[in-house]
């Protein structure tokens, strides 16, 4: 079985008030940086969470 290589990360304001599909997400971190990710997808990683892009967010949430 595979071992998680992330940690799960409390949403910020700051991510949350990007779009409203943002609490369909789960926000979590791991060595390269910031992703939120669906049971079927995941963004790449990014240095901040604020870096995340809002298009990002919508298309990872329309997924799951």
């Amino acid at each position: 079985m595979a071992t998680k290589k992330h940690t799960v990360v409390t949403k910020p304001k700051e991510f949350l008030v990007k779009t409203k599909k943002a609490t369909g997400v789960t926000l979590a971190k791991d060595k390269d940086g910031y992703f939120c990710y669906t049971h079927r997808c995941r963004s790449k990683s990014y240095k901040t969470i604020g870096a995340i892009p809002k298009s990002v967010i919508e298309f990872v949430e329309s997924t799951g």
